[in-house]
């Protein structure tokens, strides 16, 4: 199923084996043996944590307390979350000081289902003094010292310790895996979580507000459903997408959806305001729409250039390559790749000092030339957009740049060991955008995209 043919009732036709191929991730990479396998059956089998520019380890710090620091505008806290959404665990924490969501800073957003440890910082002024410790329901914080500010790039790495279960297959080629990774690589997909595991529906959204949709992306957030979802969730959606008044609504919606029932009063207050709906979000959750639509764009260009056979380490004439720093973290502006400078371009990628590139497309982003230009510019057209449409007139607060993102992706510090029967554990840590997901697809080569949200649905 293609993500492009649907209606409201469309996701219900969507099969597991379907899911990576609706957010635009097709085939694999590597040639060895998939294991099989479930990762984050249990919260605690999935485990990631931040590391700061400076070495500051999140996972480390919260056990060792807080760093003789003084006073400055912010104070840091490391924000510990278990089997909780992102912005529902800032929101909590938000709450629990009487404080507005949008003054939390932070450097990432980490996956739902896991246990997580990230930075997090507060105005000073928000927090009396003698709180160390805040606890709102399963999120809790633990201050650990102060920062001019946080910003994105402060992050450097993400660290994870993983634990495959119901190993399928012989895990004793993980050897083998293991340095074709490290030799290799594999792709830098944005992973399913990017889009909502068991509901991929983000890039939709995003479309929508792309095209100046508004009415549609809002019934697309409300009322679209998979038959992934709890079942009275899923049931609730269908009800409310046949109601005409928006006032019946809010009867319908359960509580969980905070979200909906957010977008849902508003329209309640204001029949036919759909984008002032939508501004009833939170703006990081608003701009989470529109990037995912880029994500999705990028997916898509990738998987189709790697059907060709295409390498990802090996540069063509028309590529764009990006500088990477020791954490592969993509820096400076991109390097078109030519007949003058390829070899120079492909003995810098081998070294781990540049990567090909392709666009999470904006409305600034330059676009390749060659095959894997003429990828995306198949996408785009497919999509009936331009880098231009990502300039949102309408709402300008959800326009998006772009970036150029490595098409490669090298787990560093990669181990894997077998654990007991069926279980295989893997510790490794990536540059910021990178997504576990990519690896661990490549490892189990499971069809069914359930396996990688913890969800034992089928074999395949």
């Amino acid at each position: 199923m293609a993500a492009g043919d649907i209606g409201l009732r469309g996701l219900e036709g969507l099969n597991c084996t379907d899911l990576e191929r609706f957010v635009g991730i097709e085939g694999y990479y590597t040639v060895s043996p998939g294991i099989g396998g479930i990762v984050k059956e249990r919260p605690e089998d999935f485990i990631v944590w931040e590391v700061l520019d400076g070495g500051l380890d999140s996972r480390l710090m919260w056990e060792l307390g807080p760093l003789p620091h003084e006073p400055s505008r912010y104070s840091l806290w490391i924000l510990r979350k278990r089997n909780k959404d992102m912005l529902g665990s800032l929101a909590a924490i938000s709450r629990a000081i009487g404080m507005r969501l949008r003054r939390v800073e932070i450097c990432g957003i980490k996956d739902r289902r896991a246990t997580t440890y990230q930075f997090i910082a507060l105005p000073t002024e928000a927090v009396p003094q003698t709180t160390r410790t805040i606890v709102a329901g399963p999120v809790e914080a633990r201050h650990v010292g102060y920062v001019n500010e946080l910003k994105t790039e402060d992050l450097v790495e993400n660290r994870f310790e993983v634990m495959v279960r119901h190993v399928s297959r012989d895990p004793q080629g993980l050897s083998r895996f293991r340095e074709e990774v490290q030799s290799d690589g594999v792709p830098n997909y944005f992973g399913p979580q990017r889009f909502g595991s068991l509901r991929p529906i983000t890039h939709l959204v995003g479309r929508h507000i792309v095209a100046g949709e508004f009415r549609e992306a809002v019934e697309t957030f409300l009322f679209l459903h998979t038959d992934f979802e709890p079942e009275p969730v899923k049931m609730a959606r269908q009800l409310a997408a046949e109601q005409s008044s928006p006032d019946q609504l809010l009867s319908i919606l359960p509580r969980s959806l905070v979200y909906e029932r957010t977008v849902a009063r508003h329209l309640a207050e204001r029949r036919g305001d759909y984008l002032g709906a939508l501004r009833r979000l939170p703006l990081r959750l608003r701009r989470l729409f529109v990037e995912a639509y880029s994500s999705y764009i990028f997916n898509r260009a990738l998987s189709l250039s790697l059907k060709d056979g295409a390498r990802l380490n090996e540069p063509l004439v028309g590529d764009l390559a990006v500088r990477l720093d020791m954490y592969q973290r993509p820096y400076g502006r991109v390097i078109p790749v030519d007949t003058w400078n390829i070899e120079e371009v492909a003995r810098r990628v081998a070294r781990g000092e540049a990567a090909i590139s392709l666009p999470h497309v904006g409305y600034l982003v330059w676009l390749p030339r060659g095959p894997r230009g003429d990828a995306l510019r198949a996408v785009l057209e497919e999509e009936g957009v331009t880098t231009s449409s990502f300039r949102i007139r309408a709402a300008p607060e959800l326009s998006t740049r772009g970036s150029p993102r490595p098409i490669l992706l090298r787990p560093r510090e990669l181990q894997l060991s077998v654990q007991g029967e069926g279980l295989v554990r893997l510790s490794f840590s990536l540059p910021p955008s990178g997504y576990a997901t990519s690896l661990l697809r490549e490892l189990m080569k499971r069809r069914c995209g359930l396996a990688y949200a913890g969800v034992k649905h089928c074999y395949a």
